[in-house]
C-alpha cells in the first residue's frame, strides 16, 4: 500500500510561504525520502470568493507544480489531485501532459475529474450544465492526441469549443500509450470511465453535506466504499480488463495531518489495513500548509510513522475486519 500525499498548499488556511521555491522544493524532497508513493496538487484556477471563505482548499496549477517538483526529485511519482478536465483544451492538456511526462522520466499520473463550482466553471468558460458531456469530450480527444498521426474534429458548447483539422500533438509520452488515467468520483460515471480507461479510481469518504458540494455520491465509511470498489470490478471484467489492473485509491480516511495536534498512528494504520481488506491500495494525505516548518515535521514525522509502516500491507489480502 501506499500513500500520496497532497502538497500542503492544498490546506483551506494555508499561507503563501508555502509555495516559496525552497520549500516546495524541500516539501517534495522529504516526500521521497520517506516513501511517499507520490505528490499530488489539486486543480482550482479560479474558485469562488464565497467557496474559499467556507473552507475551500488552496491550489496551486498542478502542471507547473508538478515540473517543479519533478525537476528537483528523481523518484516520487507526480500526481494530479485531480485535474477538472472541462476546464481544459485537450490538445493544450494533452500537449502538457506528454511534455511533463517526457521531462519527469515517465513519472506523472494524471488524476480527472469533472469539477464542481459553477462559479468557477464559468469563469474558465466552462458550460456548469455539460460537464459530464464536456469531460468524455477532453478525455477522447486528449486519448486520441497521444496516440493517433492526427487529430480532427470538433466539440462545441455553450461556453466553450473547438475545431482541428490534421493536427498532431509532440511529444508523444514517455509512458505509452499515456500517463496512467485515475478517475475521480463516488458515483458510477467516475467508475464506468475508470473501468474502460483507468490506471485506477479515487473514492473520498465524506460527510454527506461535503459529497453534496462535490456533486458526488455520498460515500460515509469503508462498509459503503466496499460496495463500490466490488461495483468497480465487475464494471472490469465486463469492459474486459483484468480487475488487478485498475487499483482503488481512496481519501479521507483522516482527518488533515498537523504535528501541532498530533495523531493516533497505531489507529492510522489500523485503518489502512482496513482499507487495504477491501481492496484500496492508495491512501490520500493531506498535510497543514499555514506555516512551511509545521508542514515539514508533518511530512516527516507521518512518513516516519506510518508511510513505512503501511508500504508493506498488501491490498485484498489483509484479515476481514470492517
Amino acid at each position: 500500500m501506499r500513500i500520496v500525499v497532497q502538497h500542503a498548499v492544498g490546506d483551506p488556511a494555508w499561507h503563501p510561504s508555502v509555495l516559496a521555491p525552497p520549500f516546495v522544493a524541500g516539501f517534495a524532497r522529504l516526500a521521497e525520502q520517506y516513501g511517499y508513493g507520490g505528490i499530488g496538487f489539486t486543480d482550482h484556477p479560479a474558485p469562488t470568493v464565497r467557496w474559499t471563505a467556507a473552507g475551500g482548499e488552496g491550489s496551486a496549477d498542478p502542471l507547473v507544480s508538478l515540473a517543479y517538483c519533478a525537476a528537483v526529485t528523481s523518484t516520487i511519482k507526480l500526481m494530479t489531485f485531480v485535474l477538472a478536465l472541462p476546464y481544459h483544451n485537450p490538445f493544450r492538456l494533452a500537449h502538457q501532459a506528454a511534455t511533463l511526462d517526457a521531462l519527469s522520466g515517465g513519472r506523472l499520473t494524471l488524476g480527472v475529474g469533472t469539477g464542481y463550482l459553477r462559479g468557477e466553471m464559468r469563469a474558465l468558460g466552462a458550460d456548469p450544465d455539460a460537464r459530464l458531456k464536456s469531460f468524455d469530450s477532453v478525455l477522447q480527444t486528449m486519448l486520441r492526441a497521444w496516440n493517433s498521426e492526427s487529430v480532427s474534429g470538433s466539440f462545441s458548447g455553450t461556453f466553450s469549443g473547438w475545431s482541428a483539422r490534421e493536427v498532431r500533438v509532440q511529444p508523444r509520452p514517455v509512458q505509452r500509450p499515456h500517463p496512467p488515467l485515475w478517475f475521480h468520483g463516488n458515483s458510477a460515471f467516475g467508475r464506468a470511465r475508470a473501468a474502460r480507461y483507468g490506471g485506477g479510481w479515487i473514492g473520498v469518504l465524506s460527510s454527506a453535506q461535503l459529497a453534496a458540494t462535490m456533486r458526488t455520491a455520498h460515500l460515509p465509511d469503508l462498509a459503503a466504499a466496499r460496495l463500490v470498489i466490488e461495483d468497480l470490478r465487475r464494471r472490469i471484467e465486463r469492459a474486459g480488463r483484468d480487475p488487478g489492473s485498475v487499483e482503488a485509491g481512496l481519501g479521507g480516511l483522516w482527518p488533515m495531518l498537523d504535528i501541532r495536534k498530533g495523531w493516533d498512528a497505531d489507529a492510522i494504520i489500523a485503518a489502512a489495513r482496513s482499507a487495504a481488506a477491501i481492496g484500496v491500495g492508495t491512501l490520500f494525505a493531506t498535510i497543514c500548509g499555514d506555516d512551511p516548518s509545521a508542514a515539514n515535521e508533518t511530512l516527516a514525522a507521518f512518513g516516519e510513522q506510518v508511510v513505512r509502516a503501511v508500504h508493506d500491507i498488501d491490498p485484498g489480502r489483509q484479515e476481514q475486519r470492517i
